[in-house]
């Protein structure tokens, strides 16, 4: 759980206005591609949040996903089902509901927006719209998805103290041994 990983991911704690999960737990493998990277070509996440679960997936050898949309996050509701990635949105309901089916696409100019923002936010001294603790909640969410499926274990989170609860193999995964002079 790469980039991707954690764009998607801020997207989600972002709607849903949580900051990290409860656990995770994650399997995959490399079955396809040959190559020195670390990482799965192929992963399925759960992260289990207060009141919801956020399924995430990772196919690099197969352009098919989830409704054939792409990448993107899928909110599924009792009332409907909400699509977001860069391109826009679309609303789909379920049957019987009274919710309106709708379709947006983007205007487009993502990055341009996010270095107005970022700059804005250097000139000004404010907050821009993704600081640097939304960065690190989102990263480390990629990251306990990346342990989960390196242990093959359901990681507990304590998301005060950063640390993984009751499993000290995995808990060593969250910290790095920083080369000298480095320290933190």
């Amino acid at each position: 759980m790469t980039d991707w990983g954690v764009h998607l991911l801020d997207i989600v704690q972002w709607a849903m206005d949580v900051q990290a999960p409860q656990s995770v737990t994650a399997m995959g493998g490399k079955f396809y591609l040959e190559d020195n990277r670390e990482t799965p070509d192929t992963i399925q996440a759960i992260f289990q949040y207060p009141g919801f679960v956020c399924t995430y997936e990772n196919r690099v050898c197969n352009s098919r996903a989830l409704d054939g949309k792409g990448y993107g996050i899928s909110f599924h509701g009792t009332d409907a089902t909400l699509f977001i990635d860069r391109g826009g949105f679309e609303v789909i309901p379920e049957p019987d509901s009274d919710v309106v089916p709708m379709e947006a696409q983007s205007i487009g100019g993502d990055h341009f927006r996010h270095m107005q923002d970022f700059l804005s936010s250097v000139r000004d001294r404010s907050m821009p719209i993704c600081d640097i603790e939304i960065g690190h909640r989102s990263s480390s969410t990629a990251m306990l998805g990346n342990m989960a499926y390196r242990t093959g274990r359901v990681l507990r989170w304590d998301a005060e103290q950063e640390r993984v609860i009751d499993d000290p193999e995995a808990d060593r995964l969250a910290d790095i041994a920083y080369r000298d002079p480095w320290t933190l």
